[in-house]
């Protein structure tokens, strides 16, 4: 019973997903991730979180707005 629920309740979801929210979404988890590693005082995080997340915004057309 509680299985039919959680499907019905993710199929909701996924309908209410577009492409256009999605990439703000995502926008929004890099935006979230660079500003912590930019503010952290280590150096090793700048040099492979940062080139991961750029790699990302360029694989999905992802600009960085902020």
């Amino acid at each position: 019973m509680s299985s039919k629920l959680i499907i019905q309740a993710i199929t909701m979801l996924l309908t209410l997903l577009t492409p256009e929210l999605l990439k703000k979404m995502a926008d929004m988890v890099l935006d979230f991730i660079e500003n912590q590693v930019e503010g952290s005082a280590s150096t090793v995080d700048d040099a492979i979180i940062l080139p991961i997340c750029e790699t990302i915004r360029a694989a999905f057309g992802i600009e960085d707005n902020d």
